[in-house]
């Protein structure tokens, strides 16, 4: 699969936004392609009604329709981030779309204490499979949890996606042990640039990356600023290593009800 990210830095303006990402997929040729968390609205939000001002249905929603036509015209698999509302609740979502196609979508179920303020937590961890290739995807803050990876191995994900908004370097070091425990490979996409609000600034560090199943990191994007990332990405089948055949059933003796208990 050749697959990758483009880490820029997010507007807060939904057209400049899309405008990046048309620019990148004329020019940038791969099957599937992450994008930064809240992709499409920025993260700092003062209040829960501003935020609401940039939140939008999915699927239905301008955004989700836009890229979904994007998907169609460039051939490929597209995951994105944005505000999403559904009644009163906001969630900070990524979609998955391809080839003209809304495959489905992932509410962020750890939210930082700031996150807390402005979304509402999700609750389910599903998998996402396209062209036979299932995908798990998480969001930022996720990825420092590994029972969300291990839930979404144990669906059966071939590749773990994360879209994430950070300025330290801890999501970036985290993604190699998320590869290696599960033997998968992995895609980061971070953004970059910065925003403010009266009582608080960010800046994003970029250092987007792909990570293989034995946590040799492919592709790593430089920090502060924007780079598309693209290369073949090997999905191990099965999931194997020298000291193991096979993984999957190894992950599956901690969860049999009928083991039992390790001494």
């Amino acid at each position: 699969m050749r697959a990758g990210f483009f880490q820029y830095d997010v507007a807060h303006d939904r057209h400049l936004n899309l405008c990046h990402l048309k620019r990148v997929l004329e020019q940038c040729q791969c099957e599937l392609l992450v994008l930064p968390e809240l992709s499409l609205c920025g993260y700092l939000f003062e209040t829960r009604q501003k935020l609401s001002c940039f939140a939008e249905n999915v699927p239905f929603g301008p955004s989700t329709q836009e890229i979904l036509s994007l998907s169609n015209r460039y051939g490929c698999t597209i995951i994105f981030g944005l505000a999403e509302k559904e009644g009163t609740r906001l969630f900070n979502t990524a979609v998955i779309v391809s080839k003209g196609r809304y495959i489905g979508k992932y509410r962020k179920i750890h939210l930082s204490d700031f996150e807390k303020r402005l979304f509402d937590r999700g609750k389910e961890n599903p998998v996402f499979t396209v062209d036979g290739v299932t995908i798990g995807i998480q969001i930022c803050f996720d990825l420092w949890f590994p029972e969300i990876s291990r839930e979404q191995i144990r669906q059966g994900a071939d590749l773990l996606c994360v879209l994430a908004n950070f300025g330290g370097d801890t999501t970036y070091h985290i993604t190699k042990t998320r590869a290696i425990e599960n033997l998968t490979p992995l895609i980061l996409c971070n953004r970059v640039g910065t925003e403010s609000m009266p009582e608080m600034d960010a800046a994003f560090l970029g250092k987007s990356t792909i990570v293989a199943p034995s946590g040799q990191r492919v592709y790593t994007a430089p920090t502060n600023t924007e780079h598309v990332g693209v290369c073949e990405i090997t999905v191990p089948s099965p999931k194997s290593n020298v000291i193991c055949r096979n993984f999957e059933s190894e992950i599956a003796f901690h969860y049999h009800v009928t083991h039992p208990p390790l001494l």
